[in-house]
C-alpha cells in the first residue's frame, strides 16, 4: 500500500482527454459516465482520482458511482464518488475540492453528514494535493485517521 501523503496524482494528467465545447469551454472526458464534462478544477481532481483508482489500483470502473443524488432530512445532496465492493456494498465515500481550496473542518463536516445517510465504512477527502482517509467511529463520534487507502 502507498501512504496517502505519497500519492501523486499528476502522472494521471496524461490519461485525461480534453476537448472544447461549442462555446469554447474546456471539457474533460469522464470514463465512468462516458461523457465530456466542463473541466472545472474540482472535476479535474475527480478525474485524477478515477484514473488512480482504475489504472493504478485496478478497481473495476463498474464499481464506481459518480455524483449520485441522495436525501438528507428532505434535502437533495450529491456525493462526489463512491466505490463499491464486488458484493455491491459501499466501501469508500470521496469528497473532492479544487486544488486551490483548503480542506477545512467544514469539508470533514460535509462528508461526515453525507456518511450519516450513506453509511460507508471509509471516507476520502482530497483537493488533489492533500489527501485524508478515515473511518468514522460512531460510538465515540470521532474520526479514525488512516495512513493508507483501504484497498
Amino acid at each position: 500500500m502507498i501512504s496517502l501523503q505519497h500519492i501523486d496524482l499528476l502522472p494521471f494528467q496524461s490519461s485525461l482527454r480534453y476537448q472544447k465545447d461549442k462555446s469554447g469551454l474546456t471539457q474533460v472526458f469522464d470514463s465512468i459516465r462516458k461523457k465530456f464534462l466542463i473541466a472545472t478544477p474540482e472535476e479535474i481532481v475527480r478525474q485524477f482520482w478515477i484514473n488512480y483508482f482504475t489504472e493504478f489500483l485496478k478497481i473495476n470502473p463498474k464499481l464506481i458511482a459518480i455524483e449520485r443524488a441522495f436525501d438528507i432530512h428532505g434535502l437533495q445532496k450529491r456525493f462526489d464518488l463512491v466505490i463499491f465492493s464486488k458484493t455491491t456494498q459501499p466501501v469508500l465515500l470521496a469528497e473532492f475540492k479544487a486544488p486551490g481550496v483548503k480542506i477545512t473542518q467544514s469539508t470533514f463536516d460535509q462528508i461526515a453528514q453525507y456518511n450519516m445517510a450513506l453509511h460507508v465504512p471509509y471516507s476520502l477527502v482530497s483537493n488533489g494535493r492533500v489527501h485524508y482517509c478515515f473511518q468514522i467511529d460512531d460510538e465515540r463520534k470521532e474520526f479514525v485517521w488512516l495512513k493508507e487507502l483501504p484497498f
